[in-house]
């Protein structure tokens, strides 16, 4: 693990590291359900409920995927001098962790409409963990998110902003003679 000034980049390094914690925020609350017999908020809900609990985060979801393609689409937009470099130096990170946020939305949307096709009414274990997990892989991914399209923001505004370059002074005759 890396030293805490050192966390955002690694952070930018790793973004399968979701996964991970996804599944332990899940076996956490497994967990804590097996132990105190409490917590298990998706039985509080009828069959019904739970139907529609399920199709609308998938609908959720998906259009966070199309917010990451809005900060895409602004990080592609973005002409200055600092945006050139970020993308010469970062490049491949911006890309691993812009491709992990448009997977998340599939692949979270998908195991929601696949959790509505387990809950069969009864026996809602399978359906329950495999929601929990879409759900808490959109909310880190959610972050994941929110700190990639900020970063891109702050990079576009500063360039937008940055004061023009003084132009060149006119060649004179004293320039073209030489000594």
């Amino acid at each position: 693990m890396p030293h805490l000034s050192r966390l955002p980049g690694w952070f930018s390094d790793h973004p399968s590291i979701d996964f991970v914690v996804a599944a332990v925020v899940v076996g956490a609350h497994a967990l804590t359900i097996q132990i105190i017999h409490a917590g298990d908020f998706l039985l509080w809900l009828g069959p019904e409920r739970r139907a529609d609990l399920y199709s609308q985060t998938a609908a959720v979801v998906a259009s966070l995927g199309g917010l990451s393609a809005i900060g895409l689409a602004i990080y592609q937009s973005a002409s200055g001098d600092r945006s050139k470099a970020v993308r010469v130096l970062y490049g491949s990170e911006l890309r691993r962790n812009w491709r992990c946020l448009l997977v998340m939305a599939g692949v979270s949307s998908g195991l929601a409409l696949l959790a509505m096709s387990l809950d069969r009414g009864t026996d809602v274990v399978r359906a329950r963990f495999v929601f929990e997990f879409a759900v808490a892989l959109a909310i880190i991914r959610y972050v994941r998110l929110i700190w990639v399209f900020d970063g891109i923001l702050a990079l576009a505004d500063k360039d937008l902003t940055d004061p023009g370059r003084p132009a060149a002074s006119p060649l004179s005759a004293r320039w073209i003679k030489s000594p």
